[in-house]
């Protein structure tokens, strides 16, 4: 009988587009087109003008690109570059019952090796469809919760894992190469939660960039015949008893072919920490329908799952402190970029609205997690009024869905930051025929102000 790594080794070596249903080849193109929108903008602020500057003095000739720039590099510094700047914006896609900002890690792996070995569309759409069928699975069997008490974060740990077997698909590995690229993955994967105790980004968007560049150098030397150690998922030394203690082998393997889990993601409006968005859209939408602004607010009560309060509960980090963000949204009515800033979050205004949110945990909630993101709000407004609500899941996820042109216009509104309207308007054409698409350089090529 074949281990489950062996069996996820098989999947990856043997999986192809035609199999994939519309559903999921559409899902593909969806987060494709999400996340280089949120890289576009990225290279404007601290962390990408930063890595991006190291990568053009140290990063060497290639042909991969540094989107947004008119850096060449090779593949794995510009996985470094351009995972960092997903991250950064904030509206990367969450899968929600992995915990992984997915697309964050996965596409700016796959991009640099596509370019360099003249990948098709539909080479690009099965090796993503792989990353999720692969990274998200080993998140959920480990128990994400799990990996966070144990001080780890998701996204680099499981995240390096499916980005790793994204460009193996992408390179043509069998299921033997593929077994040792997860072997040398896992002597790579990593990411502590360090990044919560930062105000602002740096930390957290190099841990999409760390694990996007070493799944690229996992996969490549696997491909030139360099041997990792077999069954990490499974074996004796395992990924599993490494970052959570908790072993749910055939999690990973569960309607493996059958269920794609890139169709199950969650797309992000806001430009704050997942966990937050279920209360933010229900304060907007009390607020747009009742009528008042922040400064009418008295007491606003929160409740999360358990789980969640500890990341967003007044956190140092601005995109991950609910009581700011409820704040601030309520004032702009937009969570952008912008709205993290320092400067914002200095406003005297803003901190006294903030000053009168209080989170808690609820034992009912945190059954509902991690299937569902859920929040309850209790309001008290300066003139007497009360109103209560309560959401299981933000907008954007299989639950709360969105439209493609919802996914369209985001991209629209963060890549018109960097590009001009004739190129934008290109590439949402370019995306929408993926499939159809000769070669991914006729896309990148459009990423390049």
């Amino acid at each position: 009988m074949k281990t489950y790594t062996e069996q996820i080794a098989d999947y990856v070596a043997d999986t192809s587009f035609d199999a994939l249903p519309e559903s999921t080849v559409t899902a593909a193109k969806w987060v494709t087109l999400d996340l280089l929108g949120v890289v576009l903008p990225a290279m404007n602020y601290g962390p990408g003008r930063v890595m991006n500057e190291y990568i053009r003095d140290t990063g060497g000739p290639g042909l991969a690109t540094v989107v947004g720039t008119d850096i060449k590099t090779n593949a794995a510094n510009a996985a470094l570059a351009n995972g960092t700047m997903a991250a950064d914006m904030e509206q990367d896609d969450v899968h929600p019952e992995s915990n992984l900002h997915a697309s964050s890690v996965f596409v700016p792996a796959m991009l640099g090796v596509a370019e360099e070995i003249d990948a098709s569309g539909r080479d690009w759409i099965n090796a993503l469809v792989v990353a999720y069928d692969v990274g998200c699975r080993l998140s959920i069997a480990m128990d994400n919760s799990r990996q966070y008490a144990s001080g780890f974060h998701p996204t680099a740990v499981s995240g390096t894992f499916g980005a790793s077997a994204a460009v193996a698909r992408l390179l043509g590995l069998d299921a033997d190469a593929v077994n040792s690229a997860i072997g040398l993955t896992g002597c790579q994967a990593a990411g502590m939660l360090t990044w919560e105790m930062e105000t602002e980004h740096f930390t957290k968007s190099f841990q999409s960039g760390v694990p996007a560049r070493n799944a690229v150098v996992a996969a490549q030397l696997a491909a030139r015949g360099y041997s990792g150690a077999r069954n990490t998922l499974d074996g004796k030394y395992n990924v599993f008893d490494a970052f959570s203690n908790h072993r749910n082998f055939p999690r990973l393997v569960e309607n493996l072919g059958e269920r794609h889990e890139i169709e199950y993601t969650g797309y992000k409006f806001y430009s704050v920490c997942r966990f937050i968005h279920s209360a933010l859209d229900q304060l907007l939408d009390l607020s747009e329908e009742h009528g008042f602004v922040g400064e009418d607010i008295e007491k606003l009560d929160v409740w999360l799952p358990h789980t969640q309060v500890p990341i967003v509960d007044k956190n140092p980090l601005i995109t991950h402190n609910l009581q700011y963000a409820l704040a601030v949204g309520i004032t702009d009515r937009v969570v952008e970029r912008a709205q993290t800033a320092q400067e914002r979050f200095a406003d005297p205004a803003l901190q006294s609205i903030a000053s009168r949110i209080t989170l808690r945990g609820a034992d009912d909630l945190e059954e509902l997690y991690p299937a569902h993101w859920p929040s309850r709000i209790s309001l008290i407004l300066t003139d007497g009024r009360t109103f209560e609500s309560e959401k299981h899941d933000p907008r954007g996820t299989s639950f709360v869905p969105v439209a493609q042109e919802d996914i369209v216009a985001k991209f629209v509104g963060m890549a018109s930051q960097v590009l001009p309207e004739e190129r934008v308007n290109e590439i949402v054409k370019l995306v929408d025929e993926l499939e159809t698409l000769g070669s991914v350089r006729e896309l990148t090529a459009l990423l390049v102000p």
